[in-house]
């Protein structure tokens, strides 16, 4: 698997800028959501923040024909840039302006729209800079990367927090990232390819190939697991700050939550990069799904008593939940054509963020008004047992070969 990373050039400046992307990312969304509770102590803000990071998605497919029109390298500049814009902007309103909640869900909303146009590019550009056959291993190993990073830094974090450092160094360090970020995206190369398919004259005849493309075959039950699975985890996610305050303590109980998360990622990329080409994909996401349900489950009745035994089957609930999500990115880029990519990558993650963001919504008022937070992260678990057992009915999804005997004739 690293033997890709060594000889493909192109890929492996990819994987440097998609690391320090997701980093940058993933600590943006993560200290958003606990700065917000930490200052407001408000579950409805929290689930309001994120809302603002799921609901411009719901219209991702309407950028879907015009990245795959635009050279995807430029994009993924463009957007990096905005992302460090706003990052950079919450660290001068921590250090030098008194601003309101609105000022912080404002700026949440600002990066979450650059990303309807990032995430669609960056799925694009894999499948032209790697073989068919790779593509898992590809995603696989990217997570890694961002993986490792983001866990040394999580690390560092964790401890100057413990020592009571303020959430300026947070924001410091990420706008950092964010800067690197940028800086490989300058070594990226477009992989276009000379022979692809040229887009239709009209962009609502290229939106319509892109919808008609998601509801055949299999990637209907796909559309369905994903959305199934934003809906639910949105759902704890906008709760996760308050579950850690009440299981584990402040600041340093969600940090620690979120740096088990990124080992458990680990974990995941790990074994699905080792058995997508050894294991029918359908019977991977199926076991996975009903795993992930009972981890789930099993993580919230074993916290109060056995912390140690929590943690390891916390580690197992998200690498099972990176399996699925790296299975569903290399289904995206499989089976449809290079130049529908795009659109039919927008089109999936317009009818998950309508989940995502009715997920959002639904976690705060339940955060708000159960006796226990710990049932909503129950429902989770029980949601995703179902989820794995309807897939099992599902004759397309059960049918999914290994990855290199995917072709696209099984769309």
């Amino acid at each position: 698997m690293f033997n890709l990373f060594s000889k493909n050039r192109n890929f492996r400046n990819f994987t440097l800028f998609s690391a320090f992307g997701g980093i940058g990312r993933g600590m943006f969304a993560m200290f958003m959501m606990w700065a917000i509770h930490a200052m407001y102590q408000n579950p409805i803000y929290t689930g309001l923040a994120g809302f603002m990071f799921g609901a411009p998605l719901v219209i991702s497919f309407v950028v879907g024909p015009f990245v795959d029109r635009w050279n995807k390298v430029r994009v993924l500049r463009v957007v990096e840039f905005v992302k460090l814009c706003a990052a950079g902007l919450i660290l001068l309103a921590h250090l030098y302006l008194e601003v309101g909640v609105w000022f912080y869900l404002t700026v949440i909303l600002a990066a979450s729209i650059a990303s309807l146009f990032g995430t669609p590019a960056g799925t694009a550009l894999l499948p032209r800079i790697v073989d068919g056959d790779d593509i898992v291993k590809a995603n696989a190993l990217m997570n890694m990367f961002g993986i490792f990073g983001g866990l040394a830094i999580g690390v560092v974090l964790y401890r100057l927090m413990q020592q009571g450092a303020d959430f300026a160094l947070v924001y410091g360090v990420n706008t950092a990232v964010f800067v690197l970020a940028v800086i490989f995206s300058l070594t990226l190369k477009s992989g276009e390819d000379k022979d692809e398919k040229a887009p239709s004259k009209t962009y609502f005849g290229d939106l319509k190939s892109g919808f008609a493309f998601v509801k055949k075959g299999v990637m209907l039950p796909v559309v369905f697991f994903v959305t199934g699975m934003t809906l639910f985890s949105q759902m704890t996610y906008v709760n996760l700050p308050m579950f850690a305050q009440l299981h584990l303590g402040s600041a340093s109980g969600y940090i620690l939550l979120s740096a088990l998360a990124l080992l458990g990622g680990l974990v995941g990329s790990w074994i699905v990069g080792l058995l997508a080409s050894k294991v029918d994909m359908g019977r991977i996401l199926i076991i996975a799904f009903v795993l992930a349900g009972v981890t789930r489950i099993l993580f919230v009745n074993i916290i109060g008593d056995n912390l140690t035994r929590a943690i390891l089957i916390y580690i197992l609930y998200v690498g099972l939940g990176s399996a699925i999500g790296i299975l569903h990115r290399a289904l995206v880029q499989k089976l449809p054509p290079k130049e529908l990519i795009s659109r039919v990558d927008t089109s999936i993650i317009s009818l998950s963020a309508l989940a995502g963001a009715a997920g959002s919504i639904v976690g705060g008022f339940l955060g708000t008004h159960l006796a226990n937070i710990d049932y909503v992260f129950i429902i989770q678990g029980a949601s995703y047992i179902a989820i794995g057992v309807l897939l099992m009915v599902s004759k397309n999804i059960r049918g999914l070969p290994k990855i290199t005997e995917l072709s696209k004739s099984d769309e």
